[in-house]
């Protein structure tokens, strides 16, 4: 197993803000300032008449009491000067690696975009439409066409085994395809002049920025073009059912709450695991699952691709609201009273949710979010605050967690732990087969054993949830159904 870790952020990050180094420089000039006006108030000492007349006194004591003077007003003209220095060239140099920063990021996202338009406008307008409705007429072809559908479906299966090995080799593509995702929109638009006037007109009427310039404004447009048709739960909403109140453990470790066999793990259900503590406070673990399935339809199981798009358009789910219910109905059942202290925790999807919560400012002024753990997540577009602590766990070769097309922010609140594991794969794996929970339940291991101290740091912060502690553990399961509007109050559904 491969034991190398990557680590970026955390206390003991190397990445310094622009808005700190700002500030330093503020406090060098201020501090310069100060000994400048102290150099000038202790040379206008020698010129003191008091001085002078006891110069006539004593000559030789008002010589060496000159010396002296002036000597201090020199060395602190030159401390002044030097401070100021310091302060010119921390802006100067902050200004030169802004610009650098930003002409990388702007290059990079020129080629990306670039790239994808290209791709975009060179795509047939058969071969596009085949592409958006293929996957939502299969469903309703007649049984005659069974053979015409396997044959369909085994060619995509055959071209994704394909891609899914290359992947595996080369991992910076899924990044660079995804930042490049807001050009495509874009060429299709131009290749296909009329798919372009259609998806204006679309995303005008939800006020949508056409054309797009991000990649999430970018899925902005496709939500808005394939409302009423797909990637929609608008008519739909949420019915959350819980399950038997049991008594079971409490995390001890971050495998814990990663490990689908942990006890947090609540398979395709949320699973609230809340622990009573001696001060008469809890702490609150909430699990999120995955994505079940790949539908572009909204069906009834809302851990769909529908969840998953909408999530990174920054849009509200279902989902969202389940583990919203969910949280409120086990606190209620509980007594628990006050901001108890919440963990959110997922893989994949579940991950996406749960950072999204965390940026949600509505759910944070209902729960108070202290910690956020991801494993296999898109989440670097998320906006977590940063008195939320999050670590991430990452797989080079992994294509979902890439698929926001940026690298996590580096600060002291959040830990991104990478980790190749082509080395560990099969012979015959591909790339998806890097965002197995297995082997993000190895990586939380090494995670545990670890001895970086961003990572230390990190377990400490987060002990409360992690010390085993406190009373018997309050587990409950919450079965979450996306049901057509009005159909979600049954008896035993959560309000």
């Amino acid at each position: 197993m491969s034991r190398e870790l990557t680590v970026t952020g955390g206390t003991h990050g190397l990445a310094v803000s622009f808005e700190e180094l700002e500030d330093g420089a503020q406090v060098l000039e201020v501090v310069g300032r100060d000994v400048a006006e102290t150099a000038v108030r202790v040379g206008a000492t020698a010129v003191e008449p008091a001085l002078a007349l006891a110069g006539v006194v004593a000559p030789v004591e008002y010589l060496a009491a000159e010396a002296a003077v002036l000597d201090c007003a020199r060395d602190a003209v030159g401390v002044s000067t030097q401070v100021l220095a310091t302060a010119e060239t921390t802006r100067a140099a902050l200004g030169l690696y802004r610009a650098g920063e930003q002409a990388a990021e702007a290059l990079f996202d020129v080629a990306a975009t670039s790239v994808g338009v290209a791709v975009g406008a060179s795509v047939p307008t058969t071969a596009l439409a085949a592409a958006l409705f293929t996957p939502l007429l299969l469903p309703r072809l007649p049984m005659v066409g069974a053979p015409a559908t396997a044959a369909l479906v085994g060619l995509g299966l055959g071209l994704g085994q394909e891609v899914d090995e290359l992947l595996v080799h080369a991992p910076g593509l899924v990044p660079f395809v995804a930042e490049g995702f807001d050009g495509l929109v874009i060429g299709l638009g131009r290749g296909t002049p009329a798919l372009g006037t259609w998806l204006r007109w679309r995303s005008g009427r939800l006020g949508v920025p056409y054309p797009p310039r991000t990649q999430q404004e970018a899925l902005q447009v496709v939500v808005a073009a394939t409302g009423g048709i797909a990637l929609d739960e608008s008519d739909h909403e949420v019915r959350v059912v819980p399950h038997a109140v049991t008594v079971g453990r409490a995390p001890r470790s971050v495998a814990d709450l990663v490990d689908d066999s942990g006890p947090t793990s609540g398979g395709s259900r949320v699973r609230v695991v809340g622990v009573p503590r001696a001060d008469g406070s809890w702490t609150w673990v909430v699990d999120v699952p995955g994505t079940q399935s790949f539908a572009p339809r909204a069906g009834e199981n809302p851990w769909d691709l529908t969840s998953n798009v909408l999530l990174a358009a920054g849009e509200q789910t279902l989902t969202m609201q389940a583990v919203t219910r969910a949280l409120a109905d086990a606190q209620r059942r509980t007594g628990s009273v006050g901001r108890s202290r919440v963990l959110l925790g997922g893989r994949s999807q579940g991950g996406l949710t749960a950072a999204a919560l965390a940026a949600d400012p509505r759910f944070r002024s209902r729960f108070r979010v202290t910690h956020v753990v991801t494993a296999g997540a898109p989440v670097a577009g998320l906006d977590v605050p940063d008195d939320v602590s999050v670590l991430s766990l990452e797989h080079t070769e992994d294509p979902v967690a890439g698929l926001d097309g940026a690298d996590n922010p580096d600060r002291e609140g959040w830990v991104t732990v990478e980790r190749r594991v082509a080395d560990v794969l099969g012979p015959d794996d591909g790339a998806t087969d890097a965002h197995a929970t297995e082997l993000y339940a190895q990586t939380a291991h090494l995670v545990d054993e670890s001895d970086d101290p961003s990572l230390r740091s990190w377990r400490e912060g987060a002990d409360a949830f992690l010390d085993g502690e406190g009373g018997d553990p309050v587990v409950i399961d919450y079965a979450v159904e996306r049901v057509p509007a009005g159909m979600s109050a049954v008896a035993g559904s959560v309000p």
